[in-house]
């Protein structure tokens, strides 16, 4: 017999069968609170300073970005929002040569990409490690980004570096970025600075970790509910076994001859020799595991959100009382940004700019923001086109339809907030511009006569 996965034998003992844990680095999580991970400074081996009881928080926030679809989510969105459209590195000394060492070294260093995922371990594990590679006379080579996780620090201000802390296999050591010079292999690490950690920063949501652990458990059980439950519709208890094969196979199809909606409302009779010899049919008792969580759900979803500093309806949340409600998502994106987006993209542009004075690149580091308005991306600031659009509302009709005629077509569109189209950077009458695009043109004027 076999209950939660243990194999009871006939002496009583039990030996289990499931798997314990997953491979590194998803692991088997266990029992505490998981928002307040254990960094003491005299808890070490040889020397590293361990992060978490075990030395594997880091993990921990790598494993709960996969586990939460909503956690990894509002990672993700926070990410594309600080990074926008890339990055760009301006030579500050009008050269050829100059010229040519920006671009080769954001090609050979792949920053466009190092960058994004730069940016989500700040924003997962509140620390960036790169290691650095210089030549024996001190100039630099390349630079690699290397994941939070696998660094431990040191009491001496050195790194140790393993692809596995759970077995601690494969360490070794790696000295710190020093500004007066560096020879060999170096690490350069930048993080923030969190309340009351004198070592390793743990990032703000971890307070929302323990709901992560159970949004990806809440999919977990439900999967299991369907794989491992029952749900047949009636259960026919008979009081003897079959008395050949014939019998049994009768009495199928006895049963499958009246299913179907076409006898739906027929009476059934069971008759046998006596009560104890006719059979009895049973209703099963439908399974309410589906049920369980619900009042979890929104409680859970909310936590998440809050500890990430971003609005629920912004990522696709239903609020109750704010259905349709456009601008308060407006709001709720701008207040969002300021606080979130902002702060970490200075972070993100000092850092690069930082990099480009180590490797000593003339050049100066920039982040290629945008912002959401209406239901379209638009790089830049939209101030312009709104300022336009306001003006015209405010002159009268005669005015406001032959400063239009004097319009792109494109600009026309840009102040209805739509997209650019190939062809519309030319000059268009008022009536070719109703043609090309009517329904935002002929709403536009009918704002502007009103």
């Amino acid at each position: 017999m076999k209950i939660f996965g243990i194999e009871f034998n006939a002496n009583g003992s039990g030996a289990r069968t499931s798997p314990q844990a997953f491979n590194t680095p998803f692991l088997k999580v266990g029992k505490g609170n998981l928002s307040l991970p254990f960094v003491q400074s005299r808890w070490s081996s040889t020397g590293v300073i361990y992060f978490g009881q075990d030395n594997l928080f880091p993990q921990l926030l790598n494993q709960m970005y996969f586990t939460s679809p909503l956690h990894g989510s509002i990672v993700d969105f926070t990410t594309n929002a600080v990074m926008g459209g890339g990055i760009d590195v301006q030579p500050v000394e009008d050269s050829a040569k100059n010229n040519i060492d920006v671009r080769v070294f954001m090609r050979k260093n792949k920053l466009n990409s190092m960058f994004q995922v730069l940016c989500r371990d700040f924003y997962l594990h509140r620390r960036i490690h790169i290691l650095m590679n210089f030549s024996d006379s001190g100039k630099f080579l390349k630079m690699t980004r290397i994941d939070p996780s696998k660094i431990r620090y040191n009491f001496d201000g050195s790194f140790e570096y393993s692809d596995d802390w759970a077995s601690g296999r494969k360490r070794r050591e790696i000295e710190s970025y020093n500004p007066a010079g560096n020879y060999g292999e170096v690490l350069y690490t930048m993080q923030d600075d969190a309340p009351g950690q004198d070592f390793y920063p743990i990032p703000t949501y971890s307070s929302a970790l323990n709901w992560c652990f159970l949004d990806g458990e809440m999919s977990f059980l439900h999967k299991n509910n369907i794989q491992q439950s029952i749900f047949p519709s009636v259960f026919i208890r008979r009081p003897k076994r079959f008395g050949s094969k014939e019998e049994q196979q009768s009495f199928i199809d006895g049963l499958k001859g009246n299913e179907g909606a076409e006898n739906a409302g027929k009476v059934g009779v069971l008759t046998g020799d006596g009560f104890e010899n006719t059979p009895e049919v049973v209703n099963a008792p439908t399974n309410q595991n589906d049920k369980l969580f619900t009042e979890t759900a929104k409680e859970l979803k909310d936590s998440i959100c809050f500890a990430h500093k971003i609005n629920p309806s912004i990522m696709g949340i239903k609020v109750a009382g704010s259905l349709g409600n456009a601008q308060e998502l407006e709001m709720s994106y701008g207040i969002w940004e300021k606080n979130v987006v902002f702060p970490l993209r200075d972070i993100m542009e000092n850092l690069g700019q930082t990099l480009c004075q180590i490797t000593d690149t003339k050049g100066k580091f920039q982040i290629n923001g945008y912002q959401i308005i209406g239901d379209v991306i638009v790089e830049g600031d939209n101030s312009q086109v709104n300022q336009t659009a306001e003006i015209l509302s405010a002159m009268s009709p005669l005015l406001a339809n032959k400063i239009l005629e004097s319009l792109t077509l494109n600009e026309v569109r840009a102040m209805a907030n739509l997209p650019r189209v190939d062809g519309g950077d030319t000059v268009a009458s008022l009536v070719e511009a109703e043609t090309e695009a009517s329904e935002f043109a002929q709403e536009l004027i009918s704002k502007v006569n009103n």
